[in-house]
């Protein structure tokens, strides 16, 4: 794989870039901020899905959208691609020879990547480039120094030790699931055998039955026959019996007919009575009752008169009522005109103490202002004491800081000179920690004071001492001196620890200096405030007594000025009050008129009373006649017709009774032929014949149907038969693919740590190739451990990851990610982000050297603010804000 080009629009500092690379190694350089780490970042994120914030925060200010393109040469089949992204939800992958995209979503391009990239499907891709392509800035050697279980979760992640132990459980569900399937299997199994069990009791049922539906279709047969014979005879005494019934219902009807005609008869004669009766009350009544009716009229015609009457005594009461109101309001209008007068003498009176008044209030107003003022001094050279009391203290508080800061100097010379004493204790410590390990491995060897190496006794042992006390002595003067350097170091980081404290307080005093002058200007500004506000501030009780002297004889003058508006107010109206006292004279004129009038006609209804007593009195008088009147007119109207209706009423009922006597006469004579109690035991032997017709026919049918229902069960039985043996031969398969699957799981269990240690011993042994080229010394060998940690073999000794330089440490983490790079995948390409941070001069240039000589890789981008680099790569790349 080979990067060609990074194309960036609104991507953090860059509004549109373009960056072309070659094979080779790579510097890209330029200003802190110019945008060098985000070309790395982008490649992350467009290659390897890797992005360390949102979005939001990749995208450049100001803007809504932004878009990488990354093409790169594909190690696979050597052709060019581009993959797009941006920060909505475009994700693709382009092919220029062909013109079109040829993987479109996360899921097809993460496909095409794997396959490109040459790493196997399914590895993380944002792993694989966080720990072994472009490890983040400052991190190279922090996953080498920590713990054990750090680095396996880490290690196992990237090699993909767990995917064994994973792809192991997941078999075991594989298993679960399989033994289900063997147990549902073995139950229909069961069941079938259950089912099939009964084949030779549904066949002997089979068999009864069809011998008890022959017996019942034969018994059938003949009831039908008997049916038939039984139905004719009922049918003839049936059609006698209809002829005697019809002539029955004649006779009923005949003698319904009479009944009623003779009802009929008796009402027509009562209502005859009745209509002779009401004419002779009707011909006594009439001459009082018709007296009563005109009698009515005449109440009708005076009652109107009373209306009349009532509606001009109402009219006279109100223009009463409405006189009297005129008449109290002429009363007060003349109140008001007598206040009037009295108003203009207190106006006269008062005009003198209005100038006292106008004179006052500009002397309140005055003093008021004059009191507010000198209130409001006070209260400023009160606040302005208050502050220069807290500034005081604030001043007080800081010059004991700058005091504390300006003494911390001494110590604050002194951190350089503990971290190098430090830095020496840990190395020395290492060292000889180291040969207590070598010696303790020696010791273990030796058998019997015969050397290891010569088989022989040792010749430098003293008179009496053996080869075990020997090395037992230089132990205890080896961890006399490591518990020493242990203690001395204690003692050296405490004093480190108090030095730097002291560089952090010492940093501090230029910020107190400057404090303290920031408090003297603001205490000067204070004090010209004061003394602004003590020329403006007079005697308060001096200010407060005047005012309240000239408020109080305001107050005694009880305010004339408004007393005289609200006088003023009401002498406006006297005009007006005048003119409504005439307006009420003429009123009062009218309606004295009014009432006059009214009185007169009124006069006209003086005998009504009279006139209504005498209309009333004859109307109770004559009220009985004209009931009685009302109640007999309609009965002595029908007289006529009612006499014509009761002679109709009594030829009908003689026509009705001839023909009930004819009808009764045909009625015993068909009578005679009929026996009825031989009609009722035929027909109820037909009954009896045809229910059990009936339920011969219902049994036969149950019987048919449960003789389908079973032979259809019988070849349901044998087709169970038939599927049991299938499920004899899915069982067997199934227990083979159980078996299998067990197998399999146990090896992956079993290949994890195999898997592990065979890729820590290819990843060590190119590793230390690598670290060899890189520094150029072939007497070191370097080592990956199979817990992760990398240790520096030299002249018979192991010396671990910790205790190394920080260049050798750097070199030994580069070689260990390189080889991992190597091992796991076709991509050789890697990227160093500020690999030189924190380093001086001499080191960087050491550094620079070191991945100068980093060969077999296509290509090496290194990302350094400074030049260190250009005179060891091949290509350089300067970046521009």
């Amino acid at each position: 794989m080979l990067i060609k080009r990074v194309e960036l629009e609104n991507i953090k500092s860059h509004a549109e870039s373009t960056f072309e690379f070659e094979r080779g190694s790579t510097a890209i350089t330029g200003e802190n901020g110019a945008g060098k780490t985000t070309i790395i970042e982008a490649i992350a994120w467009a290659l390897f899905d890797l992005l360390a914030y949102k979005k939001d925060e990749f995208l450049r200010r100001g803007t809504k959208k932004g878009t990488v393109r990354v093409t790169f040469e594909s190690s696979l089949d050597e052709r060019e691609y581009s993959v797009y992204r941006d920060t909505m939800t475009g994700y693709y992958v382009y092919d220029p020879q062909l013109g079109f995209r040829i993987a479109e979503k996360k899921e097809e391009v993460t496909r095409f990547l794997w396959q490109h990239l040459g790493v196997e499907p399914g590895t993380d891709l944002e792993t694989l480039f966080k720990h072994a392509i472009g490890v983040p800035q400052g991190t190279y050697t922090a996953i080498f120094l920590a713990t054990a279980a750090e680095r396996k979760k880490t290690f196992d992640t990237l090699l993909k030790v767990e995917e064994y132990r994973r792809s192991a459980d997941e078999l075991l569900r594989t298993a679960r699931y399989v033994e289900g399937q063997i147990n549902a299997v073995a139950m229909r199994i069961a069941r079938a055998e259950g089912e099939v069990g009964r084949i030779d009791e549904v066949t002997a049922r089979h068999s009864d039955l069809s011998s008890d539906v022959s017996l019942k279709r034969s018994e059938l047969e003949k009831v039908e026959a008997s049916v038939i014979d039984n139905r004719s005879s009922v049918t003839a005494l049936d059609e006698i019996e209809s002829r005697i019934a019809s002539m029955s219902a004649e006779v009923e009807k005949h003698r319904s007919e009479s009944h009623r005609a003779e009802f009929l008869k008796n009402q027509r004669s009562a209502g005859l009575q009745q209509s002779k009766e009401a004419a002779e009350k009707f011909a006594a009544v009439r001459v009082d009752a018709e007296l009563h009716q005109t009698t009515l009229g005449r109440i009708h015609e005076l009652e109107r008169e009373r209306e009349e009457r009532q509606k001009m005594r109402d009219g006279l009461a109100r223009i009463e009522t409405a006189e009297a109101n005129v008449r109290s309001e002429q009363t007060q209008l003349r109140a008001e005109l007598e206040r009037i007068q009295k108003a203009h003498a207190s106006i006269f009176e008062l005009q003198p103490k209005l100038a006292d008044q106008q004179r006052l209030e500009k002397d309140v107003a005055r003093l008021r202002t004059e009191f507010a003022r000198a209130e409001a001094a006070d209260r400023e050279v009160k606040s302005i004491d208050e502050q220069l009391i807290a500034l005081r203290e604030s001043y007080r508080i800081n010059l004991a800081q700058l005091k504390a800061a300006q003494e911390s100097d001494a110590k604050a010379a002194e951190v350089d000179q503990y971290q190098a004493r430090d830095g020496e204790i840990v190395r020395e410590i290492a060292k000889l920690q180291a040969s207590i390990e070598r010696d303790e491995a020696f010791q273990r060897e030796v058998r019997n004071g015969v050397c290891p190496i010569l088989s022989e006794r040792c010749l430098n042992l003293k008179n009496g001492q053996t080869l075990e006390g020997f090395l037992n002595d230089q132990f205890a003067d080896l961890r006399t001196r490591v518990a020493s350097l242990h203690k001395e170091h204690a003692s050296v980081a405490a004093s480190l620890g108090v030095s730097r404290e002291a560089v952090k307080v010492a940093a501090r005093a230029p910020a107190y200096e400057a404090r303290l002058a920031e408090i003297k200007i603001e205490g000067e500004k204070y004090n010209e405030r004061k003394a602004l506000a003590l020329k403006d501030r007079s005697p308060i009780s001096e200010a407060e007594s005047q005012l309240g002297k000239a408020e109080a004889e305001l107050s005694a003058l009880d305010n004339p000025k408004a007393r005289i508006a609200v006088l003023s107010s009401d002498l406006g109206r006297e005009p007006e009050i005048r003119e409504t006292v005439s307006a009420a004279e003429k009123n009062l004129e009218r309606l004295e008129s009014d009432r006059r009038i009214a009185v007169e006609q009124l006069e006209s209804y003086k005998d009504l009373d009279t006139n209504w007593a005498g209309a009333t009195a004859t109307r109770e008088r004559t009220i009985d006649a004209h009931r009685t009147f009302i109640a007999n007119e309609a009965a002595a109207a029908l007289l006529a017709e009612r006499e014509s209706q009761f002679a109709v009423v009594e030829r009908e009922l003689l026509d009705v009774s001839r023909r009930l006597s004819e009808t009764e006469s045909a009625f015993a004579d068909a009578s005679k032929g009929y026996d009825r109690e031989r009609h009722l035991v035929e027909r109820q032997a037909l009954v009896e014949l045809e229910k059990r017709q009936v339920e011969l026919r219902t049994t036969l049918d149950v019987a048919e149907r449960r003789l389908a229902e079973l032979a259809v069960e019988l070849e349901r039985l044998e087709a169970v038969r038939r599927s049991m043996q299938d499920e004899f031969r899915e069982k067997e398969r199934l227990d083979k693919v159980l078996e299998t699957t067990d197998f399999i799981r146990t090896t992956l269990k079993d290949a994890a740590p195999l898997v592990a240690r065979n890729y820590v011993w290819h990843v060590s042994q190119e590793a230390n190739l690598l670290y060899r080229d890189i520094t150029g010394n072939a007497e070191r060998t370097l080592k990956w451990t199979e817990d992760y940690s990398i240790s520096l073999e030299e002249g018979g000794y192991d010396r671990p990851f910790v205790s190394l330089s920080g260049g050798e440490q750097m070199a030994a983490a580069l070689s260990v990610r390189l080889a991992l790079l190597k091992q796991l995948s076709d991509i050789r390409i890697a990227f160093f982000d500020e690999p030189t941070t924190n380093m001086d001069a001499e080191r960087r240039e050491n550094l620079a050297q070191q991945i100068g000589q980093i060969h077999h890789f296509d290509q090496l981008f290194v990302i350094s603010h400074d030049d260190t680099f250009d005179s060891y790569m091949d290509h350089e790349m300067r970046v521009e804000k």
